[in-house]
């Protein structure tokens, strides 16, 4: 069957462009809209999340050996045009939602559904709270993109996000409204400093369905905070270069710290100590969690489970050392043992990646965490 030819057989399955007509288009960090998870936009206007000014070099430590990296080998900052966490925040009385755009970067993944590599999400707020309306149905290989989230529904004032897509990079977005509708500033947080979530493929969102469904996205609902998201897939390497610019964050609510998939228990143990004391002279009252990593097949003894709980056990002791020290905003999450349950191998869909049930479970457990840890 060639490409797209279910949607002949099947309308519920063809494309949803968008529709010009009595549609007006809106930029989305133009006001009232608000546009949240990009910390350096204003300054160099792209949906970017690292900023454009990056060291020619990066100090990694494979096996933990210091070696310098060019920046162009840096993953993290090739990573950084993918826009995870990204949002749209505003209210409004639109019974319709569209975008049109273009990608800067796509990225294909043969684990990943195109709708959260690539995708956009749609999500509205009633009384009973955040609710899923819609994703992008589109070609997810083309750089230029249009497509519908939603129509016909009732008209009736309503906070909406928009997600960006996890994996690709996005250059331009344009956001389509009833003509005739209604558009204010978004409400408040309950918190307006973002939480700093740091980390790897995971955070970044691999392998969610779509945008909403990425850890960042779900926590920053649940928990009504701006989420910004950093982390980098295959890139979570707790480089000292990394972690200034993760100090640089103004006014940040809380970090979460959370790269043990990406690097050896030697490589943790040489970055973290560094990582946490460059975040501490900037902030040096910012609540930090450190977050063990989520389990996998490698939990299993028969794929090596001691190593994944060894660099464990180098997060939660670091933890408990500065808490001794009395550092009396550190606190740690043991992901490994309490995120995803006894099965917890269903929830990915490699062993490694979660799914949609994944994400949603390690929030769950994180949030619940969070809401009776005395430093959030």
């Amino acid at each position: 069957m060639a490409d797209n030819e279910i949607g002949k057989i099947d309308e519920n399955m063809a494309y949803l462009p968008a529709n010009g007509d009595g549609i007006a288009w809106h930029l989305p960090y133009e006001a009232p809209m608000r546009l949240l998870g990009f910390n350096w936009f204003d300054k160099y206007h792209k949906y970017h999340r690292l900023p454009d000014e990056l060291p020619d070099e990066v100090t990694q430590y494979p096996n933990g050996v210091m070696t310098k990296v060019p920046k162009d080998k840096c993953g993290a900052f090739i990573l950084s045009s993918n826009t995870a966490g990204g949002q749209v925040r505003f209210r409004t009385d639109s019974g319709s939602f569209h975008i049109k755009g273009k990608h800067s970067a796509i990225s294909r993944m043969d684990h990943m559904p195109d709708t959260g590599r690539g995708g956009f999400d749609l999500y509205l707020k009633n009384d009973s709270g955040w609710r899923f309306f819609g994703v992008t149905r589109m070609q997810h290989s083309e750089y230029d993109f249009s497509a519908e989230l939603a129509s016909n529904i009732p008209r009736v004032m309503r906070d909406v996000i928009i997600n960006f897509p996890l994996y690709n990079g996005v250059s331009a977005l344009a956001i389509g409204l009833d003509e005739d509708a209604v558009i204010e500033a978004p409400t408040p947080f309950a918190d307006a400093r973002p939480i700093v979530w740091y980390g790897t493929s995971i955070q970044q969102g691999g392998c969610a369905s779509r945008p909403g469904m990425c850890s960042s996205n779900i926590v920053s609902r649940w928990m009504d905070r701006q989420v910004i998201n950093l982390g980098f897939s295959g890139n979570g390497k707790g480089e000292p270069e990394l972690a200034e610019m993760l100090a640089d964050v103004k006014d940040p609510g809380m970090y979460i710290i959370d790269y043990t998939w990406n690097v050896d228990d030697q490589a943790l143990a040489a970055t973290l100590p560094n990582l946490l004391d460059i975040i501490r002279k900037k902030h040096p009252e910012t609540p930090i969690l450190l977050m063990g990593p989520t389990p996998g097949r490698c939990f299993y003894p028969e794929y090596g489970g001691g190593g994944i709980r060894a660099k464990n056990e180098i997060m939660r002791l670091e933890a408990c050392k500065r808490i001794k020290a009395g550092d009396a905003h550190f606190a740690y999450f043991d992901a490994l043992n309490n995120s995803l349950g006894e099965d917890f191998c269903e929830c990915t869909v490699d062993g490694v990646h979660l799914t949609d049930m994944g994400f949603y479970r390690l929030s769950q457990a994180l949030c619940n965490f969070l809401k009776t840890t005395s430093i959030y």
